[in-house]
């Protein structure tokens, strides 16, 4: 099992993903999963990380989980090399893993050595618990979801943005959500420069500095 759970930059991701020539990272291809920023509508931060990536040399295949089934996104996962699955919405994104069946297939794929990159809701959801994204973004509207817990791929309840240098979360806001959450088992806060990498449930903190492909 191989993970990079980011906050938000992506700096960590050549280094992940190996093979730094060009050709090799064009060869790369990586599911682009954007299913938790859709309640957020046009979310700016999808283009901008797409075009990072795309920046960097890598191919995407975009993928939206709530519009296909199990089988669709089983066949889509046949042919990358890498998943990415970006920021929004932590329990819209449950809820579509769900309600799909997508949850144990992901949690298969990744268990058997497919790297997974995510950021923000995409690096909670492999935690053991989404309570921190409820904390930090409340719930979404229409969304019916009665278990939060994550797919618990690593021992970590994970709250991102933890150095609130950008908005929307100022430092108090960080500081507000993190004093809710003391006592909870496993609260790692992660800050925006940074990443938890993940071997085999084993996690160590990396640099992820901000790249400025894609601007």
């Amino acid at each position: 099992m191989k993970m990079l759970l980011l906050s938000r930059f992506i700096g960590a991701v050549p280094k992940f993903l190996g093979g730094m020539d060009a050709a090799t990272r064009a060869a790369t291809r990586i599911a682009y999963v954007e299913d938790a920023a859709q309640p957020l509508g046009n979310a700016p931060f999808v283009e901008r990380e797409r075009a990072q990536l795309r920046d960097l040399g890598y191919t995407l295949v975009p993928v939206t989980i709530g519009e296909g089934s199990g089988d669709d996104f089983s066949s889509v996962l046949d042919g990358v090399d890498a998943i990415y699955v970006a920021g929004g919405m932590a329990d819209h994104l449950m809820a579509v893993l769900r309600r799909t069946a997508t949850d144990t297939i992901l949690a298969e794929r990744v268990r058997a050595g497919l790297p997974y990159i995510g950021v923000s809701a995409g690096a909670i959801i492999m935690g053991t618990s989404i309570d921190s994204a409820i904390a930090l973004d409340g719930r979404t509207e229409g969304v019916s979801l009665h278990d939060y817990s994550g797919l618990g791929l690593v021992d970590a309840v994970i709250l991102p943005h933890a150095d609130g240098l950008l908005p929307p979360y100022p430092p108090v806001r960080i500081a507000e959500v993190a004093h809710g959450l003391k006592g909870t088992s496993g609260l790692t806060l992660l800050a925006d420069v940074e990443g938890l990498l993940v071997t085999d449930k084993q996690a160590r903190r990396v640099a992820s500095p901000a790249t400025h492909e894609g601007h």
